[in-house]
Parts: C-alpha cells; structure tokens; sequence
C-alpha cells in the first residue's frame, strides 16, 4: 500500500457537519458520530502526515479546510451562547417592559407610566411622589394599604392639576407608613422600562439595552417581567 492510497486529499477533506467515517469514528471516540474538533484535527494530521509527496495537497486547500471548520465552530459557540448563556431568554424580552434597580418612571406616548417597589413589611398607607428632570413636583399618588414584597402602579400621566406632561423619563420616590407602631418598612423602587435590544457576548451574559435613556443591564438585573 502506498502513501497516497492510506487517505489522498481528496478523501481526507470532509464537508462540516457531515458524519465521520465509521473507521475513524471508532478509532477516535468507539462510536459513530458528527465531526468534532478533535476528529478534525486528527484528520488534518493523518493528511500531513500521510500525503503523497509527489503530489502534496495545496496550502489553499489546507486553509479552506480551516476556514470551513472555524465557521461551523462559530455557529456552534452561538448556539451555546443562545442555549446555555440566556440568550433565548434574553431575546423574548425584547418589545415587553422589565424592572430593575432605579427609581424611573418612562411615560411613553400612550399616556402612562409604570413603576414598581418592594415593602420590606407591610404598610398601611404608600405614596409615590413624582418629579420632572428638572427636580419640580409634578404629582402624587396615594395608593393606600400595601403588603409586604413586590408592588406595582401605574401613573396615568397627569399633573395634580389633571394636565397631560410630555412624554419622557420621570422620577419617582416611595414613602410608606407601618401597618404596625412597631414595625419600620423599607421601600425600594424599581425602573420599569422597555427592552429595546440584547447584546450577546459580554463578560456578564447578555446585556438588555433599554429605553428612556437607561444603562443597558445584565439579564441577571431583573426584578420582574412586565
């Protein structure tokens, strides 16, 4: 047997994703299966190593053979990314509104705004007082007796006065009155904005770009799904 019969270039170059010969196959993992990048690789070598020197595989076809493998393996990393990474998740969130930590509250066209808390105990009575981006009062909410946990409200875009404000990025402060004279509660507010876009790929996991002018954040930031 020569040299060119053990596996010519022709034989050796495989398309991606196609199944391993069977012999190879066993030789490197005992089954059968899709071509992995050890397979790969052990193909590569038993070419080198096994050409026929009279008439050796072009460098071209040796760089084709890469690029061709390196590209599967790029859509291979991606669907880890989607799959595993929290990418799928990340991306349903796109056109719905989550909360995360920040005290905004993003008045839109339609006319309203939600906001969202969290009571450390209940209270008997909670308000929410809204200003404007220049730090002047624009309204107050008082939304009576809440439980203990996650909250929500939604502002209907008005002044005290019952004028409709312009649309934009508002903030918003929680006070709240014990239930109990010997109880304290803690009101933490949340952001409730929309999800413009998620970024795959950073150190954190997918990040969720946002609207009303907000940091985008990791998916791991959200409170709740609105």
């Amino acid at each position: 047997m020569t040299a060119a019969s053990v596996m010519s270039p022709s034989t050796a170059t495989l398309p991606i994703g196609s199944q391993v010969p069977s012999a190879t196959s066993s030789a490197s993992t005992g089954t059968s299966g899709t071509l992995t990048e050890a397979n790969f690789l052990t193909l590569l070598t038993t070419q080198l190593e096994n050409q026929d020197p009279l008439n050796p595989q072009s460098p071209s076809d040796f760089a084709a053979e890469l690029a061709q493998f390196s590209t599967a393996s790029g859509v291979q990393t991606l669907n880890q990314t989607l799959g595993s990474g929290g990418g799928v998740q990340a991306a349903g969130l796109i056109g719905k509104s989550v909360a995360v930590s920040g005290n905004a509250l993003v008045l839109g066209s339609g006319g309203s705004a939600q906001g969202a808390f969290s009571l450390s105990a209940a209270a008997k009575d909670v308000r929410v007082t809204i200003t404007n981006a220049q730090g002047q009062l624009v309204n107050v909410i008082d939304l009576g007796a809440m439980g203990s946990g996650y909250q929500n409200f939604t502002w209907n875009g008005q002044n005290a006065g019952g004028a409709a404000q312009s649309a934009g990025t508002y903030s918003y402060s929680i006070s709240a009155t014990p239930a109990s004279s010997a109880a304290t509660v803690t009101a933490t507010p949340y952001s409730v904005v929309p999800v413009t876009s998620v970024v795959m790929g950073g150190a954190s996991g997918p990040m969720l770009d946002l609207g009303g002018g907000i940091a985008p954040v990791a998916l791991s930031a959200v409170q709740q799904v609105f």
